[in-house]
């Protein structure tokens, strides 16, 4: 590969060749990378969003609804979170609005409260549209 003159133009490009291969392999895998964590950090916001509204749910249900919680879905809006000053700010990382809703029943003696809602880039699983109005 050497000869007295060092390296030749033959050589040089194969090494650079190999060099681009791993550069363009590398990026993709950073890529991939940065995609990943800014999906996981987004998410959790989303998620941080929904459980607020489930603990101001429970408020609530402790303070202002006056049936007893039985095994029948009740869906409580923003609406009625709203009507006890209870309502949270419900806006995505972009300051959008969003909708959203929580389901609450009781089964075998546990309270069971599951909070939806749906940004702009966002929509937790389950989400039922018909319930939100």
């Amino acid at each position: 590969m050497l000869n007295k003159n060092g390296w030749g133009l033959k050589e040089m490009l194969i090494l650079s060749g190999v060099l681009m291969l791993f550069l363009v392999i590398a990026i993709y895998y950073i890529y991939r990378l940065y995609s990943s964590l800014d999906m996981a950090t987004t998410d959790d916001y989303y998620v941080l969003l929904e459980d607020r509204l489930e603990e101001q749910v429970k408020t609530y249900l402790d303070n202002y609804y006056e049936d007893s919680l039985t095994s029948d879905v009740i869906t409580i809006s923003s609406d009625v979170l709203k009507a006890h000053d209870l309502d949270i700010n419900l806006v995505d990382d972009n300051g959008d609005a969003c909708m959203g809703y929580t389901l609450a029943y009781k089964s075998r003696g546990v309270t069971h409260i599951d909070s939806y809602i749906k940004c702009h880039d966002y929509v937790t699983d389950g989400y039922e549209e018909w319930r939100e109005k």
